[in-house]
């Protein structure tokens, strides 16, 4: 892997780590989908203002790839945000990982072998030990609802992978304004409070906000979007891993959470599982 494509690699979780944990305060404030409309609404904004090159990728395919890895899983992911710590979020959302591979198999026709089976079976497995043996066990209705928008988020990037005709900044921006109407009736429609999660925000609210948008989605995706122009999902979805070890320790440090036995069992089970699929352990015995 040349070193451009590494250095992407390693950035979109570094960027996504820091940026789902302080999205905790952010959406226990605003609700999750206006917060989104407010991120990509300003992403777009600030994209069409400095990104000249015209969407090459079909705006049906824009508009597909929004939908699941934007205003869809958005929806799911941000509303169990609001009903666990972010300790427990990063960890389950790493579930989209074994999802990202499958459903590129099934998709795109990428390798799927024995080794990988196996390493999607030892994640689940992780994730089972998170949500089941800690003490006080996480609601399972947040936990569920990560997981769906987990399974989106890996289809949309299936989708933008196969369909996507633009590099990771040009990407992005099509997200971004494909993505800004749908939030817009998504909120609308389903969500109350938006007016007044503005008025009543604070220097925080609005400081975590804006690390959201800029570090969590902006720098984030335009990293990840680029990754994919490089790399096959089987060699790129694995790098998400790392976001595991980096949100958890943000959410210790920054937001004070504590971190139980149980989820560190379970988080090294579901990271060894991970590195399984990914071929970091074992690649010598992978069969076709």
């Amino acid at each position: 892997m040349k070193s451009k494509t590494l250095m992407l690699g390693l950035a979109a979780p570094l960027f996504w780590g820091t940026g789902l944990t302080l999205a905790k305060p952010a959406v226990t404030h605003f609700p999750p989908l206006f917060m989104m409309l407010l991120v990509y609404g300003g992403i777009a904004l600030a994209m069409a203002l400095t990104v000249r090159e015209k969407i090459k990728t079909p705006w049906k395919s824009v508009q597909l790839i929004a939908a699941f890895a934007v205003t869809i899983q958005g929806a799911f992911l941000f509303w169990g945000l609001r009903g666990v710590e972010a300790t427990t979020a990063n960890l389950v959302l790493q579930t989209q990982v074994p999802m990202a591979v499958l459903l590129g198999w099934m998709m795109t026709g990428e390798a799927l072998n024995a080794r990988k089976l196996i390493g999607m079976a030892v994640a689940l497995v992780g994730v089972a030990i998170v949500i089941g043996l800690p003490e006080q066990r996480p609601p399972m209705f947040p936990v569920a609802l990560i997981i769906v928008g987990a399974f989106f988020w890996a289809l949309g990037q299936v989708f933008a992978q196969k369909l996507g005709k633009d590099s990771g900044v040009v990407l992005l921006k099509a997200n971004a304004v494909a993505s800004t109407p749908q939030l817009f009736i998504a909120t609308a429609l389903i969500e109350t409070g938006q007016i007044e999660s503005i008025t009543s925000a604070g220097p925080i609210e609005w400081a975590t906000l804006a690390f959201v948008g800029i570090v969590g989605f902006y720098f984030a995706y335009i990293a990840w979007f680029s990754l994919l122009r490089r790399a096959p999902m089987d060699e790129a979805a694995p790098f998400i891993l790392l976001m595991t070890p980096i949100g958890v320790l943000t959410a210790v440090v920054v937001l004070g959470e504590t971190i139980s036995p149980a989820q560190i069992l379970g988080g090294a089970v579901l990271l060894f599982g991970l590195a399984i699929v990914s071929g970091l352990v074992f690649s010598k015995t992978q069969t076709a």
